[in-house]
């Protein structure tokens, strides 16, 4: 399982990655994205009220910025898992050919780089002695490290102790380990906690996207809460984390008479997560 896979089934199974065929850039684009891409500085007028509302509006270069505020702890607590979500909707709306591009883009020498690129090869590199993965990873004393090394553990079949250092890490802050131990089963086969990603939604706001889907979709008695899944939507649009499917149910639910009250700058936003380059705003 190579970091980047486990990272695109985290983000899958959170329902994030949507519209795959809108994700499509051109390639004679991809030299004057990535020019572009290293050009971007956070300034003292990018707030991150002032970036979230931007993105909201489909400003890919404004989810580059977010993405720089979550690495360097901008206006926001740095974290790994934040860089890593603002970097994939950044994709999503265009301003980066791959996630990879971001990554790649980074200082070298750069923390949230250098985990990202052991983990995305891990099992490419020689898994013993002092230069194997697992031993730079214990040699981390950051939660990130230890979320990271909790995965490899588990891939490798040892959950119990993979799980301990999971806990640990969320105990310390870190998001995706707090996400992960709401999933009680990372092969999908049993449903996120919704308990779980309750408390953490206000730090986690990708927990919003998962529990509209959570509600939205009927439970194992058939059982669903549209109108409960919507405002969980609405609160992930709010965070500029909504992507296609879930803006789609939205416009759905209230076109077809549910409870939910939009604005017009509202329909606007969730047309233009749902058609891109359809709708443009005023």
């Amino acid at each position: 399982m190579r970091f980047k896979g486990f990272l695109w089934i985290v983000l899958i199974m959170l329902l994030l990655a949507s519209c795959s065929e809108q994700m499509v850039i051109e390639e004679t684009l991809c030299s004057q994205k990535l020019t572009e891409q290293k050009s971007m500085t956070v300034s003292p007028q990018d707030s991150v009220m002032s970036l979230l509302y931007q993105a909201r509006w489909g400003d890919g270069s404004a989810y580059l910025k977010l993405a720089d505020c979550y690495r360097d702890g901008i206006g926001v607590k740095k974290d790994f898992f934040g860089m890593i979500t603002m970097a994939h909707m950044a994709e999503w709306r265009g301003a980066i050919n791959c996630m990879d591009d971001y990554i790649y883009g980074l200082p070298d020498g750069h923390e949230y780089k250098a985990l990202f690129l052991l983990m995305d090869g891990y099992k490419s590199y020689i898994q013993e002695g002092r230069d194997s993965v697992e031993h730079v990873l214990c040699n981390n004393a950051s939660p990130e490290a230890k979320t990271l090394l909790g995965i490899i553990t588990i891939d490798k079949g040892d959950t119990i102790s993979g799980m301990n250092m999971v806990k640990d890490a969320a105990e310390q802050g870190c998001s995706l380990a707090e996400l992960l131990l709401t999933i009680p089963d990372w092969k999908g086969r049993l449903r996120a906690d919704a308990t779980k990603l309750g408390i953490i939604a206000h730090r986690v706001p990708l927990a919003y996207l998962i529990l509209g889907d959570l509600y939205y979709e009927p439970d194992d008695n058939g059982k669903s809460n549209k109108q409960l899944a919507v405002e969980y939507y609405m609160k992930a649009e709010e965070h500029a984390v909504l992507g296609c499917h879930g803006a789609q149910r939205v416009l759905d639910y209230y076109r077809n008479g549910g409870n939910v009250q939009l604005t017009e700058d509202d329909i606007k936003r969730l047309e233009l997560i749902v058609q891109p380059k359809d709708v443009e705003t005023e």
